[in-house]
């Protein structure tokens, strides 16, 4: 299974056409060859190395809560599995 994982651009360079973008305080490089608009401040959507999507500010905050719930729950579930292991 593939996921696209929403981020804010903060950097553009122009010359090769990557941008940086900040998934929540880590960054990481983009290509922007499918988003030939897309502009410092737009959140999009990076999936293989690619943005591929640009999203509304509304949209990007509701998918970075959606990430931030799913996160909880599976930092929850590696707790309790650490804990089932030790009693082992």
């Amino acid at each position: 299974m593939c996921i696209a994982a929403p981020a804010k651009i903060v950097e553009i360079d122009t010359e090769s056409n990557i941008c940086a973008a900040d998934f929540g305080g880590v960054k990481q490089n983009a290509r922007l060859d499918l988003l030939p608009d897309a502009k410092i401040g737009d959140y999009v959507l990076i999936h293989a190395g690619y943005a591929i999507e640009k999203l509304s500010e509304q949209a990007a905050k509701e998918s970075l809560e959606a990430w931030d719930d799913l996160l909880e729950v599976l930092d929850e579930e590696d707790r309790k599995w650490a804990e089932e292991r030790n009693q082992l």
